[in-house]
């Protein structure tokens, strides 16, 4: 799907680490069993990543910005300064919750200053 930079490579890691832990430790009651799946699509330009679980999806009001979670707060940091993505959480279409995360390729910064040059 692409190669990372070291530089860009870790805040991936820890993002994804966090989708996936957030999805496990609070999408299903305990004691039920669910599924978590990660799919990546890379197109001409992006890197999306969807972390879906087929747990009890968000709360209704959730929005993440505004959420106070620190492991969110970190991640929106690190997707928006770090990685020059975005993050998206919703209520999957059969159930459940998606988050999506979309990074460009190359490094942060790169493109159409890199060819004025």
């Amino acid at each position: 799907l692409g190669v990372f930079t070291a530089e860009r490579a870790t805040p991936m890691v820890m993002v994804m680490n966090e989708l996936i832990q957030n999805a496990i430790e609070h999408a299903f009651d305990p004691g039920v069993p669910g599924h978590v799946t990660i799919r990546a699509e890379r197109s001409a330009r992006w890197l999306d990543v969807v972390v879906h679980d087929d747990g009890n999806g968000l709360p209704p009001g959730f929005e993440l910005e505004s959420s106070d979670r620190l492991g969110l707060q970190i991640v929106r940091t690190l997707v928006a300064a770090e990685l020059g993505g975005s993050l998206t959480l919703r209520n999957g279409p059969d159930g459940g919750t998606d988050a999506t995360l979309r990074v460009p390729h190359g490094r942060r910064g790169q493109g159409t200053e890199r060819r004025r040059s």
